[in-house]
């Protein structure tokens, strides 16, 4: 489980570099929030495939089904595959790509902060990767 976190949060940080983006203006924090928003409601729905369909080519290659990329949501980030709340936070430029930090309420009542890398592929929104942290500052 650690391999993959660490793997992907490598992915995170290549994929800033790796990929052209445009996140100065608020229509792409706004469009990259509605990718987020879209792939998590998909984990709620617990399908897999419409939610792989929001990943960057960097998370594919990695996880080369919907199958087995849901699996790995779901062992690994079951805060992200089923929330109890998550609110949208700010929204950074990173490199050629967007940062947007949510914080996310777990079924135990833990809150999390979830930083999204986006990049932009073929001009659409697409996550790159995810790095989670507990959130001590709010909450239980």
């Amino acid at each position: 489980m650690k391999t993959i976190r660490t793997l992907a949060a490598a992915c995170l940080i290549v994929a800033s570099f790796a990929m052209p983006a445009h996140a100065d203006d608020a229509e792409g924090v706004a469009e990259a929030r509605a990718v987020i928003q879209s792939q998590l409601d998909a984990f709620v729905a617990e399908s897999a495939e419409d939610a792989y369909e929001f990943a960057a080519p960097n998370i594919r290659s990695m996880f080369p089904s919907a199958k087995v990329f849901g699996q790995m949501v779901k062992r690994g980030y079951p805060m992200v595959w089923s929330p109890a709340d998550t609110e949208f936070l700010d929204a950074k430029k990173r490199g050629n790509g967007i940062v947007q930090r949510l914080r996310v309420i777990d079924r135990k009542g833990r809150a999390h902060i979830a930083e999204y890398m986006m990049v932009q592929v073929d001009g659409e929104w697409r996550i790159a990767g995810v790095s989670i942290t507990r959130d001590m500052t709010f909450g239980v």
